[in-house]
């Protein structure tokens, strides 16, 4: 169901897109029209085309009709106009590409970014069930001899990469935050790589602290400190590289993560144009922005715009007015 609200929500959205490929592709399937007349003057041709039928009908009666060019022309647009959703273009330039895709962020190849809380706790008791690292942690798939459960072995993981993550314990706070149970707490932007079975197969992530656990379920952001974190995610990529060239970023902050401040259409410009500003800097070949397919039918996230933003920024790069 949501596929054919997504459908016709693209249909509606991309409206004036559709009705100029709708344009083209017609006057296309007109110019085949007639280039296929002047091939059929031939005998020969008109001849085999004539003794080839299509249920019943010959190729040549289906050839000279021009309804079914017009036909297939609109079909066309429509079936196109399903990926309304999908962007992809490269920052004027360079072989740097930005792409924006509605679909499970889980699907896109490459390695994810996963916002979480700053004390990286993963105790469902604390940690709410509809964040990304939730959902993360639902789809690990661990191997049969492996006697721990999702959310120990989950644990485990964060507790060990923290221990062995310099940059992690140098933005480690002094003082301790106590929910359900003493914890420790890290600065702002502090990504912490780790690799997991998600679906059965590896997977480069990195969790990314956007915001404070002020209770249970509750995590609490805003606009001043998710921005920052977003920058300071740069600044560390730009560093230490990341494992994959391609990064995939959600709209961070605005979901569970409780941002109060900002609507997610400015986040989401945010980071499209904090990456482009980067780009020559972090050895990213690409950055996909994911979007939650249901913030789209919401209209929590305008899809068009971010179209337009992105292909503004990618033609036009501020790159282009560097003094050198």
């Amino acid at each position: 169901m949501n596929k054919l609200r997504i459908f016709l929500k693209n249909f509606t959205a991309g409206r004036k897109a559709l009705f100029k490929r709708m344009g083209i592709l017609l006057g296309s399937a007109l110019a085949v029209f007639e280039v296929v007349q002047v091939l059929l003057q031939d005998d020969s041709i008109a001849q085999l085309c004539g003794n080839i039928g299509i249920f019943g009908i010959s190729l040549k009666s289906i050839l000279t009709n021009v309804f079914v060019y017009l036909a297939i022309g609109a079909v066309v647009a429509l079936i196109r106009q399903g990926s309304f959703a999908h962007y992809c273009m490269n920052i004027a330039g360079t072989d740097v590409k930005i792409e924006i895709s509605m679909a499970d962020i889980f699907s896109n190849k490459g390695e994810i970014v996963v916002p979480c809380n700053t004390t990286f706790s993963v105790n469902k008791r604390i940690v709410g069930d509809k964040s990304i690292q939730s959902q993360m942690t639902a789809r690990l798939k661990l191997s049969k001899d492996n006697p721990l459960d999702k959310d120990e072995y989950f644990e485990r993981q964060v507790k060990s990469a923290l221990a062995s993550c310099r940059q992690c314990m140098e933005r480690r706070l002094p003082e301790q935050r106590v929910l359900i149970e003493a914890t420790d707490e890290f600065s702002y932007g502090t990504m912490l790589p780790l690799n997991l079975p998600i679906d059965g197969k590896p997977r480069n992530v990195i969790l990314l602290a956007v915001a404070k656990m002020v209770e249970p379920h509750k995590p609490k952001t805003d606009g001043a400190h998710l921005m920052a974190s977003i920058d300071d995610m740069w600044n560390q990529i730009a560093e230490n590289r990341t494992r994959e060239q391609t990064l995939i970023v959600p709209i961070m902050g605005t979901g569970s993560a409780g941002l109060t401040d900002k609507p997610q259409q400015t986040v989401a410009r945010y980071i499209l144009r904090t990456f482009a500003d980067n780009a020559h800097r972090l050895g990213i070949k690409k950055l996909i922005l994911s979007v939650y397919p249901q913030d789209y039918l919401e209209n929590k996230v305008n899809l068009e715009e971010l179209r337009s933003y992105a292909d503004y920024i990618c033609r036009f790069p501020d790159s282009d007015f560097d003094i050198k």
